[in-house]
């Protein structure tokens, strides 16, 4: 039976341990590509070989690395994204300083499955065998490589190398195979041009999956590229997945254009970013405290980065403890939370740590003041972080890309995540693709009930408030509009909030006629409705009630407002009981005559031109009728 598990082995040890000739002896494939490594016989940048093993659908790759203390960071870029480690450790010399070295990058990368091989025991007695094998166990002892079972090899003569292969099988079996859902992400390790194809990316998928000719993310240089072909093993395929070590041909772009340590990720998924809070382990055998920004070299994924350590917990990380930080990074990376990276210090450089990404686009923090928000999103599921991220963006609300990106779900996962937070009452969909926290919605709401309760509290005649006069006082940057429109309709829809064109109103809001007002109220409408279609003007209403021009103005609004009076014209109402009659008549008598010239309007309703023509016009824009020439027809004749 064959498994279809994608197993990536990397290797790791000090240099001149015996590394790339074991990966040779195992494989057949010398990993040593530059004729300088093979002028010096030491291993400077990362090589690759394939090893068949019987069960396997497809061969299990194998990542080897320099040892050397001067490329630890070409080490790291390679141990990122490995299933298990090949523990090198030469039996004449035993455990070096690189030995120590590599395994606080496997410790940080939390690497936990692997085999110790046990090199060049062609040099050396049984003896020594035992005894370097007994340091090695001690080395590992507390860790997470603890127990990891060790292979006494000799490259040269080919001893113990097919035991070896047998461990690896056995390894390979147990490791548990990744999840090719979620957002395709692959950090770049090498990049080339073949003649005839051109530019040509590798590296291992670190998540997702991708398909020929599907189109992906190249940053940070920020552009949407096609995949012309991808490769794994050296074979062409259909699709790459988590776990594989693959090759993408891309289309129109130089090589000279990416780099290693940039990534190629789901279009719109991933952004790159300048800060990131973490939680931040020292080393035990680190030689110092870290202080207080602290320059350090991050190694994250295949990219090396300098960056400052701002400490939200204490002034100082004493060796062997851990604390949360924010890193202000000098160069752009490419991360999501989660994703687990070493720390090496400015100089001299030493692995002295490492940790694990729990927001990789945090607001600017301040020192010591934020400890408390970092540590509670670390421990949030993917949910919780959304609605986290809907919180923190208030009433401003997010988009859906921004939201994907602040917590790295592909499409299909955060839509089917926001659509169960709307049944829950949780989260709040705008329009164009906006999303809002319940909570900034029901802040928004409340505050609109407020100012509405104001606004009818400084005019107690009025029914109706302007809609902008309400977003005015609310609404204090144009970006809360959508946060404001959704409060309103909520509001509508559980009946505690009107609205009707341009006004709106709480629920059982009514004028408040009292003194000058109530008899003013009177006596505007018993004249208006004797004077028919003949509505008095505002400066003569004004002089029958005895209150100002402005006062009289604000009673006619009011009585417009609660619908007992219509504006006619500017200064010229009528009573709306008056509108309903004339309205009426007009349509019966063009449904009898089928049009009606002004005059004949005139002698139907005995009005002048002055009052008739602004009626007409009304009937107009009600949609009541429509004016042909000098004829008026009804509008559902058309």
């Amino acid at each position: 039976m064959t498994t279809e598990r994608r197993i990536v082995f990397g290797t790791a040890g000090h240099v001149d341990h015996g590394k790339s000739m074991l990966v040779k002896a195992l494989t057949g494939t010398d990993p040593d590509r530059w004729a300088e490594e093979k002028a010096r016989e030491m291993t400077i940048d990362l090589g690759f070989a394939f090893l068949e093993l019987p069960g396997f659908s497809e061969p299990v790759a194998i990542v080897d690395v320099p040892g050397h203390e001067m490329f630890v960071r070409n080490m790291v870029a390679g141990a990122t994204g490995i299933d298990a480690a090949i523990f090198v450790v030469a039996a004449d010399e035993g455990v070096m300083p690189q030995t120590r070295e590599h395994l606080d990058v496997l410790r940080y990368l939390r690497v936990r499955a692997g085999v110790v091989a046990l090199t060049k025991i062609d040099r050396v007695t049984p003896e020594r065998v035992d005894e370097v094998q007994k340091q090695v166990a001690a080395l590992l002892a507390g860790t997470l490589l603890e127990g990891i079972p060790f292979a006494p090899v000799s490259a040269r003569t080919g001893e113990g190398i097919d035991a070896l292969k047998k461990l690896l099988q056995r390894v390979a079996e147990n490791i548990e195979p990744r999840s090719s859902g979620g957002v395709f992400r692959l950090p770049i390790d090498r990049v080339f041009t073949l003649k005839g194809v051109g530019t040509v990316i590798t590296g291992t998928v670190v998540s997702g999956s991708l398909e020929a000719g599907e189109t992906v993310s190249a940053l940070p240089l920020g552009r949407d590229l096609r995949t012309r072909s991808l490769q794994v093993h050296d074979r062409p395929v259909k699709h790459v997945s988590a776990g594989q070590r693959a090759a993408v041909n891309l289309a129109d772009v130089a090589k000279e254009e990416l780099h290693r340590g940039d990534a190629l990720a789901t279009p719109g998924a991933v952004a790159p970013t300048s800060m990131m809070d973490v939680r931040l382990h020292l080393s035990r055998s680190a030689s110092k405290p870290l202080r207080q920004r602290a320059r350090l070299r991050v190694h994250h994924a295949s990219k090396e980065v300098m960056a400052r350590a701002v400490l939200l917990e204490m002034d100082a990380l004493t060796p062997g403890s851990e604390g949360i930080a924010q890193l202000r990074l000098e160069a752009p990376l490419i991360a999501m939370a989660g994703d687990l990276f070493v720390i090496r210090s400015y100089s001299p450089m030493r692995v002295i740590g490492g940790g694990q990404v729990i927001d990789p686009h945090p607001p600017k923090r301040r020192r010591r003041d934020s400890a408390s928000d970092v540590l509670s999103r670390e421990s949030l599921t993917g949910e919780e972080v959304l609605v986290e991220r809907l919180d923190r963006a208030g009433a401003v609300g997010a988009g859906f890309e921004e939201l994907r990106v602040a917590v790295g779900m592909d499409d299909a996962g955060l839509r089917s995540t926001l659509e169960e937070l709307q049944a829950d009452k949780r989260a709040v969909q705008g329009r164009k693709g906006l999303w809002l926290s319940a909570g900034a919605v029901e802040e928004m709401q409340a505050e609109v009930v407020r100012e509405l309760d104001t606004l009818h509290a400084r005019n107690p005649l009025r029914t109706w408030i302007e809609l902008n006069a309400l977003a005015s006082r609310v609404v204090k940057d144009r970006d809360l509009n959508a946060c404001f429109r959704l409060a309103l309709e909520a509001l509508e829809q559980a009946g505690k909030v009107r609205t009707q064109g341009e006004g709106v109103r709480l629920v059982g809001r009514e004028p408040e006629w009292r003194g000058p007002h109530a008899t003013a109220r009177e006596k505007i409408l018993e004249t208006c409705d004797r004077a028919g279609l003949a509505g008095p003007s505002d400066k003569e209403l004004s002089e029958l009630t005895g209150l100002s021009l402005e006062e009289t103005r604000r009673v006619l609004a009011a009585l417009a407002d609660a619908g007992e009076l219509c504006a006619l014209a500017p200064s010229i109402y009528v009573l709306a009981e008056t509108m309903d009659r004339l309205r009426e008549k007009v349509r019966e008598h063009l449904e009898r005559q089928g049009r009606m010239t002004i005059g004949q309007a005139r002698d139907l309703l005995g009005a002048s031109r002055k009052y008739l023509l602004p009626f007409l016009e009304r009937l107009d824009r009600e949609g009541l009728t429509v004016r042909r020439g000098d004829y008026r027809e009804l509008l559902r004749q058309r």
